[in-house]
């Protein structure tokens, strides 16, 4: 099953780049609503790098997740599959547009259960909905972090021109 969400936060591509390109800020992302627990991660996404969660499924069964970062192209999108988890398949490709002064994120998804998970059925009944709403919710609180003034922490830091103070 194919995923597509688009979300538009007033602040620099760039900002907003850096600020997911580290696996850690998925906490953020999900403080307060999800089960999500970061268990590993290098530190910032390259290609190669490896980061691993936990999740809670029906609030009790924990299931552990691995994913490969596979794609990294600053500023404009970066991207990772799961080698480790319930899915047959899962690719996850962050894309970062410029508006002007304002970013789309657009998360593009390729997600499939294998049939002795349910398959087609589970994903359209149960999995696609959750996923649904977890980037509805996402998107609420990466506004919510731009208009609070949280992810301008995270813009680049750009080298100041030598003989500067």
């Amino acid at each position: 099953m194919r995923f597509c969400f688009e979300h538009t936060v007033p602040a620099p591509r760039e900002t907003v780049f850096w600020f997911f390109q580290n696996p850690a800020r998925l906490a953020v992302l999900h403080a307060g609503w999800s089960t999500l627990r970061l268990l590993h991660h290098e530190g910032h996404v390259r290609v190669g790098a490896e980061t691993w969660v936990e999740l809670t499924i029906a609030g009790v069964i924990p299931m552990v997740l691995g994913f490969r970062h596979m794609l990294f192209e600053p500023p404009g999108r970066f991207g990772e599959e799961a080698i480790h988890g319930a899915f047959k398949r899962f690719i996850h490709i962050h894309e970062f547009l410029a508006r002007g002064e304002q970013t789309t994120v657009r998360d593009l998804l390729e997600v499939c259960l294998p049939w002795r998970f349910g398959g087609e059925a589970v994903m359209r009944r149960v999995v696609a909905p959750d996923i649904e709403r977890m980037f509805h919710r996402r998107a609420q609180v990466l506004t919510r972090l731009v208009n609070d003034g949280f992810l301008a922490e995270f813009a680049p830091r750009l080298a100041e021109p030598e003989g500067t103070i």
